[in-house]
């Protein structure tokens, strides 16, 4: 089973350790120029292809979050130099120094538009350092999202960091459509132009969340002894009356 847990209404709790996302990797230092603007073409790319898969969904789409994250090691470097080298090519303000739970971090929160920004670099051990960068924005945003992202794929490895990224992506709706039925519905939606296999499910009164394997899509998890490509969830919110469609490449990572 997938090391994820549906949680209260909707929430997803990944344990990030032990999970491998089948993305190219490097060393810091062996990228030339010409093997960056590849790798964030690609980026690019990728995030584009997933959008389309998404976009039949039902209703409107209202929240794209990208996270890119990954592990840094200082070799004697100034992490709060590293971290403010990243906030200034993101544009956002001065990282700021706090502390939670004895570990420094490093964090700053921006954005302009319809895109929304946090940058956190965490202390884990001495030297080493876990940086996320998030970025958030409704359709509206969404190509400024997209050129941000390049620009992520980029900066992150140009200062070192070993970072992966998934993608989630939510559409909502008012219907009055059982959450299986509206499951089906956008399953059906997906398949025209992507071949897909359910390979876990999660239902309860008020959710449905299913994982599936997709090998056309360009982000993996591997779970058990298959690849999960796509995770997707219809929840309804009885608070708000609304009904919620995440779809996460490869896992959803935020709340639905």
């Amino acid at each position: 089973m997938l090391k994820a847990e549906v949680i209260k209404k909707g929430m997803v709790a990944i344990a990030v350790f032990g999970t491998v996302l089948l993305l190219v990797g490097w060393r810091y230092g062996t990228f030339q120029t010409t093997e960056y603007d590849s790798y964030s073409r690609k980026a690019e790319t990728d995030l584009r292809s997933v959008l389309t898969v998404s976009d039949p969904a039902p209703g409107t789409l209202d929240k794209v979050v990208v996270k890119w994250q990954g592990d840094w090691t200082s070799y004697g470097d100034d992490p709060a130099a590293m971290a403010a080298r990243i906030a200034d090519q993101l544009n956002i303000p001065t990282v700021n120094k706090v502390e939670e739970n004895g570990h420094t971090v490093y964090r700053s929160v921006g954005g302009s538009g319809e895109l929304k920004i946090r940058l956190n670099v965490m202390e884990q051990l001495t030297g080493q350092w876990y940086t996320v960068v998030q970025l958030e924005s409704n359709n509206a945003g969404r190509e400024q999202l997209i050129r941000l992202h390049k620009l992520c794929a980029t900066q992150l490895a140009t200062v070192g960091v070993k970072a992966v990224w998934n993608t989630s992506i939510q559409h909502s709706l008012h219907s009055n459509e059982p959450v299986d039925q509206l499951m089906k519905l956008t399953e059906t939606r997906l398949a025209g132009s992507l071949s897909m296999k359910a390979k876990e499910r999660y239902t309860d009164a008020t959710t449905v969340a299913v994982s599936y394997e997709a090998p056309k899509l360009p982000l993996a998890v591997q779970s058990g002894k298959h690849l999960v490509h796509m995770q997707m969830a219809v929840h309804e919110d009885e608070e708000h009356q609304d009904t919620r469609i995440t779809i996460g490449f490869p896992l959803i990572t935020i709340e639905y």
